[in-house]
């Protein structure tokens, strides 16, 4: 299993891209086993989490992953949070496998950036690579 985290400039961006894991993992493009949302609201003092947003809010699906230890690891999602400012948003996503060229295509033009990962250092710097400079 693999764990990336990304951010986004605005507090919408996180959501915009749980939706698209949402549509590759019902065309079983992507293997999502979790998935964590977090925005820091200019408003707000800090970040707001939603764990399990691939579980539509199924308390029994977050109890039982809770249970098989498939979820992700709190304190990656703690980590994210240090590292968020107001006005971003940024999307912990556990996938079953290292997903890199799904999530290229996927992802493909939008504005994010790798925050943390338990990749191997090529598959970040591609993934870096690929995102750092979006197409206009």
């Amino acid at each position: 299993m693999s764990t990336t985290a990304w951010r986004f400039s605005g507090t919408e961006g996180a959501d915009e891209a749980a939706l698209r894991l949402k549509q590759l993992s019902g065309q079983e493009l992507i293997d999502v086993r979790d998935v964590a949302v977090l925005r820091w609201p200019l408003y707000a003092s800090g970040p707001q989490v939603q764990e399990h947003v691939t579980d539509e809010g199924s308390k029994a699906a977050s109890f039982a992953k809770k249970l098989s230890k498939t979820g992700i690891d709190g304190s990656m999602i703690e980590s994210v949070k240090g590292d968020m400012t107001p006005g971003t948003s940024a999307l912990v996503f556990l996938s079953g496998d290292a997903v890199i060229d799904t999530a290229l295509k996927a992802f493909e033009g939008r504005a994010m950036d790798l925050m943390r990962s338990d990749l191997s250092v090529q598959q970040e710097d591609q993934l870096r690579a690929a995102f750092s400079d979006p197409p206009t």
